[in-house]
């Protein structure tokens, strides 16, 4: 079995992480990994890059991590992906697979699009959608709710690192009712830890393309998901809107 990372911030675009792309390709090649997704905060997320900046420039800043972990991991047989993590207006957040640093030079107007138009603007140009965390709790979530968008997504990130075991179970759970490929994700965002998640596959992918049809055709194991069933279920503290 390949394992890859789906889900993993760089100090280069996302303000809470603290190591870069290069480090993190080392770090994730001596974990037995054969590839990574670099999946930073993008402009309404916990982004590491100046949001005055003209559109072009904040692009090219912002995907500085992944451009230095795709030339860290030149000659040592582990790929690495570009995605983006988008924030809507609860705090949902998305894993963005499919697109480049180029298509998104090529479209500001994302900074002012409403999320009801994201969605089927990413789709149409070919992205792959994964809901992140569905289940998160955190002090930050001003709204105190968690919005599901089973219509909207292609995958639900079933196990995060990142989450409480409450929240996992939860996100397990819903995950399963959605029908939806599952994926898994270390929301990793320091080269540091031995809890790790991501996919399993029974063969190696190169390509985006080979990525996101693996996970569409249900290949996809997910990682450590013994980890999301190990919580009693318990209803949520927030309340749960479905959009």
């Amino acid at each position: 079995m390949y394992k890859y990372e789906l889900h993993l911030h760089t100090k280069e675009g996302s303000a809470c992480a603290r190591s870069g792309g290069v480090e993190l390709v080392d770090f994730y090649i001596k974990n037995g990994y054969s590839g990574m997704v670099v999946t930073d905060h993008f402009y309404h997320g916990n982004t590491g890059v100046d949001r005055s900046l003209p559109w072009e420039q904040f692009v090219e800043e912002y995907s500085a991590g992944y451009k230095a972990a795709k030339k860290a991991a030149e000659g040592k047989d582990f790929d690495v992906f570009f995605g983006i993590e988008e924030k809507c207006e609860y705090w949902d957040e998305y894993l963005v697979l499919g697109i480049t640093p180029d298509f998104l030079k090529a479209h500001p107007e994302l900074r002012d699009m409403p999320s009801e138009d994201f969605f089927p603007f990413m789709h149409a140009a070919g992205a792959f959608i994964i809901q992140a965390h569905p289940y998160r709790e955190r002090a930050y979530m001003r709204a105190k709710t968690i919005l599901l968008r089973p219509d909207a997504v292609d995958a639900v990130e079933a196990y995060n690192c990142g989450n409480t075991p409450e929240c996992n179970r939860r996100g397990y759970e819903y995950a399963k009712s959605t029908g939806l490929p599952m994926t898994g994700g270390s929301d990793c965002h320091a080269a540091a830890g031995e809890l790790f998640s991501g996919i399993a596959l029974p063969f190696r992918v190169h390509t985006d393309k080979e990525l996101i049809a693996a996970i569409r055709d249900g290949k996809a194991e997910v990682l450590n998901l013994e980890e999301a069933m190990k919580p009693e279920l318990s209803p949520p503290i927030f309340t749960v809107k479905f959009a």
